[in-house]
């Protein structure tokens, strides 16, 4: 569908603008997935939850692999954040609008676990901010508000946003400074809340 069209199809089925939008790893759901973060000074080598990641504080000559976040199968059978997940659900059910923003690289394999859950998603309004052929920059946070814009641009001002990092919310927020007629409402998923995943 071109854009112009897309646009068109949505001024006309989400006329109020609202799109409550939500990220995947520990806001819907919980993978045995984690970052690798290698030390070359000392050798070390260890594994980050997205949780831990959230506090981890990078010291410029650390290496992170993030590859397990492309692993579908990890994805497919990680543990559903349900009470986000049925929010989610009855957003779709009353026919508004859903929208993901994630920090994965690969929105076909978050499509993928919508669908094992009975969620069928408008793929135009998920956003995979770390897919090498996107044109996102900078870190997460940054490439997420990045994000955002496109859905500004889409018609959307009044945005529902779920996301578990604080930064990630934060640099949402901003938009509403630099978009007078942009709401973003934010909603923190806090750590205890998330289920542990479990083998």
């Amino acid at each position: 569908m071109k854009l112009k069209s897309f646009n068109q199809y949505i001024f006309e089925k989400f006329k109020d603008g609202h799109m409550s939008v939500f990220d995947v790893d520990d806001t819907l759901v919980v993978t045995s997935a984690k970052i690798r973060v290698f030390d070359p000074h000392n050798g070390e080598e260890y594994g980050l939850t997205p949780a831990e990641f959230n506090e981890y504080e990078k010291k410029a000559h650390h290496e992170l692999d993030f590859s397990e976040f492309d692993d579908g199968n990890l994805l497919l059978n990680g543990r559903p954040i349900e009470w986000v997940l049925n929010i989610l659900k009855k957003t779709i059910n009353k026919e508004k609008a859903v929208g993901i923003i994630t920090a994965r690289g690969d929105k076909n394999i978050v499509i993928d676990f919508l669908k094992k859950h009975g969620i069928k998603i408008n793929p135009e309004f998920v956003f995979a901010v770390n897919d090498p052929k996107s044109k996102y920059k900078g870190n997460n946070a940054e490439r997420k508000k990045q994000a955002f814009k496109d859905l500004i641009d889409m018609g959307f001002n009044d945005f529902r946003f779920f996301d578990d990092n604080l930064d990630n919310l934060a640099y949402a927020k901003q938009l509403e400074d630099e978009h007078p007629e942009v709401k973003v409402e934010t909603k923190h998923i806090q750590s205890q809340w998330i289920p542990k995943f479990k083998d």
